[in-house]
């Protein structure tokens, strides 16, 4: 039976990661498969093959794919693009004999006590942190950093259980809140959950992230990410624009390149988030082995007219693509913004009102009769989401993401205050 080859991307099946499927093709001719729990039920019809597996399941994942490989179907490679999927991909690129992270990378940005270690012994700055599974822990923690601190989740990604603590009371509290949520999705994202990180909190709304493709002992910038958070105590990412104005600042691409070198990184576009101190100071906040969600990769698409997805595909397939991600440079900014509505009953949805001529597109989630909430943190986003373009470069820190977005929200939004509905969450 002649062997067909195709290229397996865990995590891309998901909503808002349809570019990374044209990517791939691009990147490896060959036919772009993806995998989901129940293929009948949930196909993605984008990809060419979908399996029936859990992307986050390594073993769940072998199974399917060696009752493909008795039809003579064999993967090339299996290519991660979430937190969850890393260390899926890793086990089976290793247990099928093919290219992948090194599992001591995998524990590097994953695990995020991990993490702060190997960062700090290469002598990357970042936020001084303890590992903590009790209240006892936690205070005696926060004894020794000092308040305020960032209680977060160690082996979960994005902003999700990610609050704020002031005092002590406000830690215990936050520890039980973040605790609850990270219940909730333990089972679904096969977390362990069991152990949380206290960290000294950079006090800054200055963020970005920096895009960055990674080879052997090397890793080079792509795009530098203006993040735009909600207010404390969480720090839910409401808006995003590429590229920031900081895009050419040396010392902080420089900074993530050695932050990806630290961390073991040695393929694929990975994900390094930095926060600015009142002083200027530059600090890691933490980095992860995968390109970004929430659509940045599309804006950085768009800004750079280079696809991030197929570089992070070629790179896992061995192509050497620094030279390409040094030389891009961006012509225009690109942002997503999420739509929120005031907080009560929403009672109509006008999507047929007038846009601003920046918004490129615009997606809603929501549904008359939904009780729309403050946002609190990643959990819930938001009614919607629309993207911008302009075709300028901004030289500083612009609000406009989040001003246009809040001027669509109102616009469309109807809501109604009814006593008792509303709430700030």
């Amino acid at each position: 039976m002649p062997t067909k080859e195709y290229v397996l991307l865990l995590g891309a099946e998901r909503f808002l990661r349809e570019r990374a499927f044209s990517g791939a093709k691009e990147a490896s001719g060959l036919p772009v498969w993806a995998a989901t729990k129940d293929a009948v039920r949930d196909r993605n019809r984008v990809f060419d093959e979908m399996l029936s597996a859990d992307p986050r399941d390594p073993e769940s994942l072998l199974t399917a794919i060696r009752a493909r490989s008795v039809r003579g179907w064999h993967p090339r490679v299996i290519v991660p693009f979430d937190d969850w999927t890393v260390a899926s991909a890793d086990h089976v690129n290793r247990a099928l004999g093919l290219p992948g992270l090194d599992p001591a990378t995998v524990t590097n940005t994953r695990d995020k006590h991990a993490m702060k270690r190997a960062l700090l012994a290469a002598g990357v700055r970042t936020p001084r942190s303890e590992l903590v599974r009790s209240d006892d822990e936690l205070l005696a923690a926060v004894e020794r950093i000092g308040l305020p601190v960032v209680i977060k989740p160690y082996d979960f990604g994005g902003s999700v259980g990610v609050v704020l603590a002031g005092t002590r009371e406000e830690a215990l509290r936050c520890l039980r809140e973040s605790k609850a949520i990270v219940e909730r999705i333990r089972a679904d994202y096969r977390i362990r959950g069991d152990k949380y990180l206290v960290e000294q909190y950079v006090d800054s709304d200055n963020e970005v992230s920096v895009e960055v493709l990674c080879g052997a002992g090397r890793a080079q910038a792509l795009a530098v990410t203006e993040k735009y958070l909600s207010p404390p105590p969480w720090f839910a990412e409401v808006a995003h624009l590429v590229p920031s104005h900081r895009a050419g600042d040396r010392a902080l691409t420089g900074l993530a390149e050695r932050t990806c070198v630290a961390l073991g990184i040695d393929r694929g576009i990975a994900h390094v988030e930095i926060k600015f101190a009142a002083d200027g100071t530059a600090w890691v906040i933490e980095a992860a082995a995968r390109p970004a969600g929430d659509l940045v990769m599309d804006q950085v698409e768009r800004a750079y007219s280079v696809s991030p997805y197929r570089l992070h595909v070629g790179s896992y397939l061995g192509a050497d693509l620094l030279d390409e991600a040094r030389d891009a440079v961006p012509d225009r900014s690109s942002a997503i913004a999420y739509l929120q509505a005031p907080p009560g009953r929403i009672r109509d949805i006008r999507a047929g009102e007038r846009l601003p001529p920046e918004v490129r597109s615009l997606s809603i989630s929501a549904n008359r009769g939904d009780l729309s909430q403050v946002t609190r943190n990643n959990l819930t986003l938001g009614e919607g989401f629309i993207e911008l373009e302009w075709e300028e470069l901004f030289e500083e820190r612009t609000g406009l993401p989040v001003d246009v977005a809040r001027t669509v929200a109102d616009r469309i939004f109807v809501v109604g205050e009814a006593a008792g509905e509303a709430s700030g969450g």
